[in-house]
């Protein structure tokens, strides 16, 4: 169901970001994350090997989050680190410590001090944006509002995918597949950098041709 879930997506012109806003957030595909870190920790520090999921949340998607946290485990998505980061404001500083207490046990929460740069900034997201990065570190989905509802199946699907293909490519953190870039999760072959620079493009994507087999024999 996953990639048949990407593959709409795809075809209703998401693209690889499932709906990255514009050309800004879309040049961040296949890149490493920014440096950031908040009360002198890095957060993406020691993440290699391992899919990391960093959600932009304030308090409306945390008990949907724990329970598709739960949900990927059982069916054996592991190696995923969960990470929330609250926003910076004064109204969202005043409410971290509910933030914190319900947050999924294991998931931690960040909050930058008044005088730190602004994490969501940073990133390049804005409230209940998902930012999927890959087992080497690398962005591999940027997942915005409205598809970020867990009760879509996008940020499901697109952990899925990221935790069992190499998207970006040369990654020798995925066995098997570190020689190769994993194939587009439309179905297409075309480079993982490809983009769609609008929201609203329901353009369907190029597909290639099957090559036809020819029996030289009865």
């Amino acid at each position: 169901m996953g990639l048949l879930v990407l593959a709409l997506a795809a075809w209703l012109g998401l693209g690889p970001a499932l709906a990255s806003e514009g050309a800004a957030n879309s040049s961040r595909l296949c890149q490493e994350a920014p440096a950031w870190s908040v009360n002198g920790l890095s957060p993406m520090t020691g993440a290699e090997g391992q899919v990391t999921v960093v959600a932009l949340l304030k308090h409306f998607l945390l008990r949907s989050l724990g329970g598709l946290q739960e949900r990927l485990a059982r069916q054996g998505t592991v190696d995923v680190r969960y990470m929330i980061v609250n926003e910076k404001a004064p109204l969202s500083r005043a409410m971290f410590g509910e933030l914190e207490r319900q947050a999924p046990p294991g998931v931690p929460v960040f909050q930058p001090e008044p005088e730190e740069p602004d994490i969501w900034q940073v990133l390049g997201g804005d409230k209940d944006d998902f930012l999927i990065y890959d087992r080497c570190g690398r962005l591999a989905f940027h997942i915005q509002l409205p598809y970020s509802f867990l009760h879509f199946p996008y940020v499901e699907s697109a952990i899925r995918f990221t935790h069992s293909k190499d998207f970006c490519g040369n990654c020798s953190f995925y066995p098997n597949v570190s020689s190769e870039r994993a194939t587009d999760p439309s179905g297409d072959h075309e480079p993982a950098t490809r983009t769609h620079h609008h929201h609203r493009d329901h353009s369907q994507p190029h597909r290639e041709g099957k090559k036809q087999k020819e029996g030289n024999e009865h």
